[in-house]
């Protein structure tokens, strides 16, 4: 019999570019696990422990974390290395005492560190808008999740605070005139800056935003920016600054 599906391994040297590990250290690495994030979009749990948080340097170790419920992500625990975490997904060592976000910068996602009382708050945003049985609304959002909540009135684009894991919804903020974007890939990504119109879209091009950044003003496609805050964001979502 032939075999069925895909490999269960990947060499470093295939793996995403965007990804931060050396690529000639070992012949391979954990490849994700099907999930909420595509390949090029996440990371394997087991890269983030090892090579982004330096936290394992043998596999015994490593393996140990993973089963013996060492590691969380979003508050839940977490027993195999090639779990996918993606954007801003909290990854937790509670016998260590850390708690690291993954947040969108020029070279791909990279580890920031935050307080303990962030850890249980998330950023998601929106993707889609379904009316179900019912007449309830519900909200499918970009790692997955789904919230069923008819208060909120928001639509595709703009982003709701969660508690982790319980998925309380502690806030929500607009893609909209006035609120802070966050750019997610490109020259820009990592930059945050206060959008100063969002523009819709045609047939023949794609809705944008009109953002004031740091590297001065720019028009990005609307799914490469991400609601984040008002004054302020609401999450720390920057390498080294909240």
């Amino acid at each position: 019999m032939g075999k069925k599906g895909g490999m269960n391994k990947m060499k470093r040297l295939a793996a995403p570019r965007t990804w931060d590990i050396s690529r000639k250290s070992d012949r391979f690495v954990f490849k994700p696990l099907p999930g909420p994030h595509s390949i090029s979009s996440s990371y394997p749990l087991g890269v983030v422990i090892r090579d982004l948080a330096s936290m394992a340097t043998l596999s015994r170790e490593l393996k140990y974390m993973m089963k013996n419920g060492k590691v969380m992500v979003d508050g839940r625990e977490r027993r195999t290395s090639r779990f996918p975490v993606g954007l801003f997904n909290v990854v937790s060592v509670p016998a260590e005492g850390v708690d690291y976000r993954l947040v969108p910068t020029r070279k791909g996602l990279r580890l920031a560190k935050v307080p303990s009382d962030e850890a249980t708050k998330k950023l998601c945003s929106i993707n889609t808008k379904t009316k179900i049985r019912g007449g309830h609304i519900q909200y499918g959002l970009h790692d997955g999740r789904s919230v069923l909540d008819d208060g909120l009135k928001l639509s595709p684009g703009d982003a709701v605070l969660l508690e982790v894991p319980s998925q309380k919804v502690l806030g929500n903020v607009k893609l909209a005139k006035g609120s802070l974007g966050l750019v997610l890939s490109g020259d820009r990504a990592g930059q945050l800056g206060k959008i100063a119109e969002v523009k819709k879209g045609t047939i023949s091009r794609e809705k944008m935003v009109k953002l004031t950044l740091p590297s001065g003003e720019a028009e990005v496609p609307s799914r490469l920016v991400f609601p984040v805050g008002t004054s302020s964001p609401m999450i720390t979502v920057g390498v080294g600054t909240p």
